[in-house]
């Protein structure tokens, strides 16, 4: 069957309820704006390219102003100075901004620093050939989950995401596994301050079922997730711990329900999910 490649997913578009790009947070639940070392201008600058990337087309600055909450002048500036500096290109007859591959440069150092990612990737990489399902190996950013590798199962999926994928942390199978390894106390303070949007009908939301549910993914050992972030998506996720165990990520199978149900998928598939992020704890902590 060949190798499989990690990177290799189509482009993710991700929000709350109902797909879009990027999940947006209402208000400033972080206080960075009131913070005196917090620089307002670089803030806009990245908040551009992030657009851009949720947008994933060449777009121009009119429809550009839509989706950013900019003025049209900052824009200008902005896409001005980033195209000086080699960070979006700009087609000289249509005027559309894209991201230019410079950006590949910061994404691909990042990759190479992250030596969980290191220790992970053959185990996944044998994991995915195994079970022919999509295997992640996702990790805790603020408040929210990345996909730093992704091996894309043998059959189409409708869930459409690559690595740099982000999931909010309370209704992603990783990220109750990631909770699931925190004191409960620190785990609740993290939940409490970050939005907590409905992906599907079937998302908690609620404190007092989000408690309930790093504790009971404690107790089994696994976390699962049965459509709360995209309906028609099954995941179960491990979390990885370091020497100090203490989550530095978590592996994830995710399937489709046209295929799986949550009984076949804890039956044939979580013991092999288990043994991996075993030998990826393992690897990990022996060096």
């Amino acid at each position: 069957m060949g190798t499989t490649k990690a990177v290799r997913a189509p482009k993710a578009r991700i929000t709350g309820a109902n797909g879009g790009g990027r999940p947006r947070h209402d208000g400033d639940h972080d206080g960075r704006s009131v913070n005196p070392l917090f620089i307002a201008s670089i803030g806009k600058a990245f908040e551009v390219l992030e657009r851009l990337a949720d947008i994933g087309r060449p777009v121009g600055l009119t429809e550009l102003c839509e989706h950013a909450s900019l003025s049209r002048s900052a824009l200008q500036r902005i896409t001005h100075t980033l195209t000086a500096l080699g960070y979006l290109r700009q087609d000289p007859k249509t005027r559309a901004f894209t991201l230019s591959g410079k950006v590949l440069h910061l994404s691909h150092a990042m990759l190479s620093s992250d030596s969980l990612r290191d220790r992970a990737l053959p185990h996944l990489e044998d994991l995915n050939r195994r079970t022919a399902e999509t295997v992640n190996l996702m990790e805790m950013e603020a408040d929210e989950i990345v996909y730093v590798v992704r091996f894309p199962g043998f059959r189409a999926v409708s869930v459409d995401l690559h690595v740099g994928s982000r999931l909010p942390i309370h209704c992603s199978a990783a990220g109750r596994a990631i909770l699931a390894e925190m004191d409960i106390d620190d785990a609740m303070r993290l939940l409490s301050r970050v939005p907590r949007r409905a992906m599907t009908p079937h998302t908690l939301t609620e404190l007092s079922d989000l408690r309930t549910a790093p504790q009971t993914a404690r107790k089994r050992g696994y976390a699962l997730n049965d459509q709360e972030s995209f309906i028609g998506d099954i995941s179960i996720a491990k979390a990885i711990l370091n020497r100090q165990r203490e989550p530095i990520g978590a592996v994830n199978i995710a399937v489709s329900t046209s295929r799986w149900t949550v009984e076949e998928t804890l039956r044939q598939l979580l013991p092999q999910l288990l043994v991996t992020a075993r030998a990826i704890e393992r690897d990990v902590n022996a060096r």
